[in-house]
């Protein structure tokens, strides 16, 4: 099957590029912005959050009630201008880049969400019903912008 694309979000954040890749990076500042991230279980040796090309995790999200977890890894790691990470579940496999530019005196940042079907079905399902995930994440990365540009100002 081929890719989807189900999400695309581009802003620009009034803030340093190394500041704005902190908060899609290190899981103490995601939660800061990301209501719907509870942990991520790493599968490392001192089983911490370490990111670079090749490691794995659990990540456990709350959408409404419902607690999921899903199996990560991280594809490629670039600091501070690009993350991909692939996640499997049952409607196929999700990939989500993220990509920081550095533009004026803040950053750009561009997030992609796509999914590879398992199956026709999910393609159909996931044709369907991008909007309805489109409104779910457009809400999280707003909250990113809006917390980076009024919370954060050690830079």
């Amino acid at each position: 099957m081929e890719e989807i694309l189900a999400y695309r979000f581009e802003e620009y954040i009034d803030a340093p590029i190394d500041v704005v890749f902190q908060y899609v990076d290190e899981d103490e500042k995601i939660k800061l912005w990301n209501t719907m991230f509870v942990e991520n279980i790493y599968e490392t040796e001192t089983g911490k959050q370490e990111s670079y090309i090749g490691v794995k995790f659990k990540s456990i999200q709350k959408i409404e009630k419902k607690t999921i977890t899903i199996d990560c890894e991280i594809m490629e790691y670039e600091p501070p201008y690009k993350v991909v990470i692939h996640s499997h579940t049952k409607e196929g496999m999700n990939i989500t880049r993220y990509t920081l530019l550095r533009e004026h005196h803040g950053t750009k940042i561009v997030v992609e969400a796509s999914i590879v079907p398992s199956n026709l079905f999910y393609k159909i399902m996931t044709k369907m019903f991008r909007w309805a995930g489109k409104i779910m994440f457009e809400e999280q990365f707003k909250n990113m912008k809006t917390y980076i540009e009024t919370e954060v100002t050690d830079y």
